[in-house]
């Protein structure tokens, strides 16, 4: 949309009306994206869009009897108790 808005004649209010969204907010992106340093402008000479950004779950790690359990964070608690009495027994 940042693209589009930006090719010269433009009808901005148009594209923020099509797109379901507020033209004040594209007016808003178009400003931040053109007030830009010259590094970010060079970085989106291919075009503007938006970048997708992968997170890595949360992990604990659990010390027991000098062995070291670790699970993601969404572990229930009756597997974390079987792995636990698991490693107590080996």
């Amino acid at each position: 949309m940042i693209e589009a808005s930006l090719v010269p004649g433009a009808n901005v209010s148009a594209i923020a009306r099509e797109a379901g969204m507020a033209a004040s907010q594209l007016f808003g992106w178009r400003r931040k994206a053109l007030k830009g340093d010259t590094a970010n402008r060079r970085a989106n000479e291919g075009g503007l869009g938006f970048v997708e950004i992968a997170t890595t779950a949360a992990q604990i790690e659990i010390e027991v009897g000098g062995m070291i359990i670790r699970a993601g964070a969404d572990i229930g608690q009756d597997q974390l108790v079987k792995i636990i009495r698991a490693v107590k027994t080996a």
